[in-house]
C-alpha cells in the first residue's frame, strides 16, 4: 500500500471553479457574447462582479427600489383578490361566482402566470443588484480619474473620461 498525500480541498475547489468558469465562458462566446470576453481575466472579473451583485440582492440592500418610489407602483402583485364594486347582495353573489365557479376553471392559468411573475420578480431583483454594482464601480472609476487630474487622463476615445 502506498501512502496517500493529503489533498487540499481549497485547491481542488479553485480548480473546479476555474474549469466551470472556462466552460461557461466558452459557451457564452459560442452563443454570440461580446468578443471582449475572450480574455479569461476580464471574464473572471465580470463573473465575480455579477456573482457579488446576485449574492447581495436582498431587497433591503438595494438603492434602486428606494428611488422607484412606493413598492405598490412597481412591484409585481401575485395575490388573487375576490371583490366586486357592486354593493349588497349582488356583490356577494358575484364574489361567490368568482370564487366557486370561475377560479377553479382558471386556476391553471393563474398558477402559471403567478410562477412566471415570481420568476420575473427574481430576475428584476438580480438586475437591480447588478445595476447597483455597476453604478458603484463606475462612480469609483470616475472619482479615481478626478483624483488623478487632467494631466494623467488619456485622450483616447476608449477612455472613461471621453463622452
Amino acid at each position: 500500500m502506498s501512502s496517500l498525500e493529503p489533498v487540499s480541498v481549497d485547491e481542488v475547489m479553485t480548480e473546479l471553479r476555474d474549469r466551470v468558469r472556462e466552460r461557461v465562458r466558452n459557451d457564452v462566446l459560442r452563443h454570440g457574447a461580446s468578443r471582449a470576453l475572450e480574455d479569461p481575466a476580464l471574464f473572471a472579473d465580470v463573473d465575480a462582479l455579477l456573482r457579488q451583485a446576485t449574492e447581495k440582492s436582498q431587497p433591503a440592500a438595494l438603492l434602486l427600489p428606494e428611488l422607484l418610489g412606493q413598492p405598490d407602483t412597481w412591484r409585481l402583485d401575485t395575490a388573487m383578490r375576490y371583490q366586486s364594486h357592486r354593493g349588497g347582495q349582488r356583490a356577494a353573489f358575484i364574489v361567490f361566482v368568482k370564487r366557486r365557479l370561475l377560479m377553479p376553471l382558471f386556476r391553471w392559468l393563474f398558477e402559471y402566470s403567478r410562477d412566471n411573475f415570481e420568476r420575473q420578480q427574481r430576475v428584476n431583483q438580480v438586475l437591480f443588484a447588478c445595476v447597483q454594482e455597476l453604478a458603484i464601480e463606475t462612480t469609483r472609476l470616475r472619482r479615481e480619474l478626478q483624483r488623478r487630474g487632467p494631466s494623467t487622463r488619456s485622450g483616447r476615445p476608449d477612455s472613461l473620461d471621453s463622452r
